[in-house]
């Protein structure tokens, strides 16, 4: 059982808090390009909708989630901030680089083979949290 610690140097701070539904739209529509006049068009969502989902004044209802994700060429998950949405980016940066997962097995291969760069100490990972296994955690006790 390998023993992973932040490299020398790495910075101890915290994580910083998960962002707002508010501040994931605003990150999507700056990404996209689009003003909120923009996007109002494009999603049939007024403007003044918008800009209270982008303060966090309100959430919007699932059919609005849903015009606003294809207006914004984002998944759902994206929007609300759902773990898929990390898998969903991890995949789209590999397929950008030409590089294709044929199937969950070249994924798994791929997780172990980041995981062992990770545990070699790898300075290109430092910016990944490590926790303890559920296994490294009861073999503390």
């Amino acid at each position: 059982m390998s023993q992973r610690t932040p490299a020398v140097g790495a910075p101890e701070a915290a994580k910083p808090a998960a962002k707002t539904f508010g501040s994931r739209l605003r990150d999507a529509r700056d990404k996209a390009q689009l003003s909120q006049s923009d996007l109002s068009r494009s999603s049939g969502i007024p403007k003044t909708m918008l800009s209270r989902y982008e303060n966090d004044h309100i959430l919007p209802s699932v059919t609005t989630l849903r015009k606003l994700s294809t207006a914004l060429g984002e998944s759902v998950s994206a929007l609300v901030g759902n773990g898929p949405s990390i898998l969903y980016t991890f995949a789209a940066v590999l397929g950008h680089r030409g590089i294709v997962m044929g199937s969950e097995e070249d994924a798994e291969t791929l997780a172990l083979a980041i995981a062992d760069l990770v545990d070699a100490g790898d300075d290109r990972f430092i910016f990944l949290d490590v926790v303890p296994s559920p296994a490294e955690v009861e073999g503390q006790f």
